[in-house]
């Protein structure tokens, strides 16, 4: 069984998107099952809330693709002691830098907490898709940004002269 992160990878100093980690259909079901109390803050919820914000926090940009985006998709398998096994590119992004910096990201992030003693072995390959939105708009983008840029300076000095 492979755990599924619904996860985003955002790019940019924005990160305009955040990551969500959602449990497979199974772990939901198990979830639902023990009810509100244990559903929610529970150790195995705790668990996978760390394992996302610690990949989180070894996302990178190439400097090389700050301005290209896509989404990459990334299996990796843990053991008991929170080492990585394995991590291989399942999805490309059609761009080999970000491509390798989804592997990378994971392989910066170990090691990991060691699971939960209740979770079982077969469930700790884990599939994490990973989005990269440009740093930089390009074309007319950038202009229409500049134009409204200016707009809004001439509307603010209106408002608020000399501030």
């Amino acid at each position: 069984m492979t755990e599924d992160f619904a996860a985003v990878a955002g790019t940019g100093a924005g990160m305009r998107s955040g990551w969500l980690p959602w449990a497979s259909a199974r772990v939901a079901l198990a979830l639902a099952l023990l009810g509100p109390a244990e559903a929610f803050g529970g150790t195995r919820d705790e668990w996978v809330r760390d394992l996302v914000l610690q990949l989180k926090m070894h996302r990178r940009v190439p400097p090389e693709a700050k301005d290209k985006g896509g989404k990459a998709k990334v299996v990796f398998e843990i053991d008991r002691d929170g080492r990585l096994r394995f991590a291989a590119l399942l999805e490309s992004t059609g761009e080999p830098a970000l491509d390798q910096e989804a592997l990378a990201m994971v392989e910066r992030s170990q090691p990991f907490a060691p699971p939960p003693r209740e979770w079982p072995d077969e469930e700790l390959r884990f599939t994490l898709p990973v989005v990269f939105v440009p740093l930089r708009p390009s074309g007319v983008l950038s202009d229409e940004i500049a134009a409204n840029d200016k707009a809004l300076k001439a509307k603010l000095n209106t408002i608020c002269r000399g501030c």
